[in-house]
């Protein structure tokens, strides 16, 4: 085959020299007509033998010929026409070739029965006009979705191209978002060329500190587009970079199988025990749930989740304890590394002064405030907190964030008689969190799970106390008696006297606070972003 085009290529060049021009811009198109075309000589050859010698019905005969056309037709594309000698991706890409081919089959078959049986054409005319148009679209489907090269960069990439691949980003609010939206301009100042795709609305620009960034916004629950997107910008990327396991994550897996790209997840939450858990499927908590055996409903979200995160090059965990989750999962030890969350990147000093006083005046009425920061699901533990309030004399309590628990929480605060001091103020901004942070006189995040949270640090950054539970990634943040203050989840007696000990002891509360600030320095942006970009580097 490559001596054949090498003699088309030097005839062409040597007699017809506008030709050879064609043909020398157009290398991978020139190629897979040359294969197509002999594939299409053993098609029609095989269909001639079939139909003509051995008397068999042209369409079965059409068939059994299609099919040996397609092994010739493979190997020729990827060896050949794509430049694609891979290995280790050969059989997805057999996989998927197959079914590009039986589709093509069924097309073939019946559009050939149709311009034979409705229009009367020659059955080889038929399937000649067939081939051309299954051809033109297979072309499109071989170069830009099986025989994808993987993209290496070069030497004007700097370090490489980056796709962050997530759910949520600016201007959503929440730490994650706004961390995010910081990531990226941190990596472009680092070398990095980076585009993002996102659940949103819409395709825009927005401007980074260094150039214009391209967003690809897809409107959540059009899975089908976010993952064509999604391929389309893998070609251009080095890495996908995850921040959500399960969509975009199980996206990020589909498109490494067929291309070989890599991907990494940064992991820091296990979605299929959020999932089970919001659902009323199970109460166990996370650690068990990684051991047990469940309905086929459950071991669905865990056998996915799991796919995802051992197939992926490697993994930011945001905690330690998140590391041992993904350990308890699968992933081997050697793709796992910890990243810590920071907020050092907000700036504190932004706060409004006037706003902290309007809400000391509109929500504390004379009386202290304490408040919580989270997504009211069960493992949050609001409840708990609305269950201590009777017992807590001056002090109301604003519960900032939404969710399935919003309705439930409200008739319990009724059904206690709190009614009046629990305020449920919903989703805030992220720019506004600090005003609310600077006007409490207790942070408390009673959670039953939890990766390393954004909240506390904003909260210890901002200066308010912390009050919260010893679970998932909370030890690492906050030393208890000493940074703050750490009790068990949900347990009634312990969170109230920690409320009463760091609302009743003004000294206590300020050396927690001036404690925590200095803890912060663990939880620095430069680290965060210097381990990212080298974890980014090295894959």
């Amino acid at each position: 085959m490559k001596q054949i085009y090498r003699s088309l290529k030097k005839h062409a060049q040597t007699s017809i020299p506008w030709v050879y021009g064609i043909i020398d811009k157009n290398k991978v198109f020139a190629k897979y007509l040359i294969s197509g075309c002999t594939a299409a000589a053993t098609d029609l050859g095989l269909l001639f033998i079939f139909t003509d010698l051995a008397g068999l019905w042209y369409v079965f005969s059409a068939a059994i010929a299609f099919a040996a056309a397609f092994f010739v037709s493979f190997f020729l594309q990827k060896f050949w026409t794509f430049r694609d000698n891979s290995r280790d991706k050969m059989r997805s890409q057999m996989a998927v070739y197959l079914s590009v081919g039986l589709i093509n089959l069924g097309v073939n078959s019946y559009g050939l029965y149709l311009l034979v049986e409705y229009l009367s054409l020659w059955y080889l005319l038929a399937q000649i006009i067939m081939g051309i148009g299954i051809a033109v679209y297979s072309f499109l489907i071989y170069k830009f979705f099986i025989f994808s090269k993987i993209n290496t960069g070069d030497a004007k990439t700097g370090n490489g191209k980056i796709l962050i691949a997530t759910g949520i980003f600016p201007p959503d609010i929440g730490g994650p978002a706004t961390m995010l939206g910081a990531m990226v301009n941190s990596l472009i100042e680092r070398g990095f060329r980076v585009k993002i795709i996102t659940y949103i609305s819409q395709k825009s620009k927005v401007k980074s500190q260094k150039s214009d960034v391209e967003i690809t916004k897809i409107n959540r629950g059009k899975y089908i587009t976010y993952f064509f997107q999604m391929f389309r910008l893998a070609r251009w990327t080095d890495v996908i970079y995850v921040t959500d396991t399960y969509s975009v994550g199980y996206f990020a897996y589909l498109i490494k199988r067929i291309t070989g790209k890599k991907y990494v997840v940064r992991f820091a939450g296990d979605s299929a025990w959020e999932t089970a858990v919001a659902k009323g499927w199970t109460g166990d908590y996370i650690l068990d749930f990684q051991q047990r055996k469940y309905d086929d409903k459950i071991e669905k979200f865990k056998n996915k989740r799991r796919k995802i995160l051992v197939n992926a090059d490697r993994i930011i965990a945001v905690s330690n304890f998140m590391a041992g989750i993904a350990r308890a999962i699968g992933v081997e030890e050697s793709k796992i590394q910890t990243i810590y969350n920071s907020v050092d990147f907000i700036k504190n000093d932004s706060f409004d002064a006037g706003a902290v006083e309007n809400i000391k005046k509109q929500y504390g009425n004379n009386n202290k405030i304490m408040m919580t920061a989270c997504r009211l699901t069960p493992w949050k533990g609001v409840a708990g907190i609305i269950k201590i309030m009777p017992k807590l004399d001056n002090v109301n309590f604003l519960v900032l964030g939404d969710g399935q628990e919003m309705e439930n929480l409200k008739k319990l605060a009724s059904e206690l008689g709190v009614e009046n001091r629990v305020y449920f103020l919903g989703k805030i901004k992220q720019a506004e969190m600090i005003n609310y942070f600077k006007a409490a006189d207790l942070f408390i995040l009673n959670t039953n799970y939890e990766g390393l949270s954004h909240t506390i640090l904003e909260a210890m950054s901002a200066g308010a106390p912390v009050l919260t539970t010893n679970a998932g990634g909370n030890p690492e943040v906050i030393e208890n008696n000493k940074d703050g203050l750490l009790v068990n989840f949900n347990n009634e007696q312990e969170l109230l006297e920690a409320a009463i000990k760091i609302l009743n002891n003004k000294e206590f509360a300020d050396n927690l606070v001036v404690n925590a600030k200095t803890k912060l320095h663990k939880f620095n942006w430069s680290n965060t972003v210097e381990s990212t970009a080298k974890l980014l580097k090295e894959i």
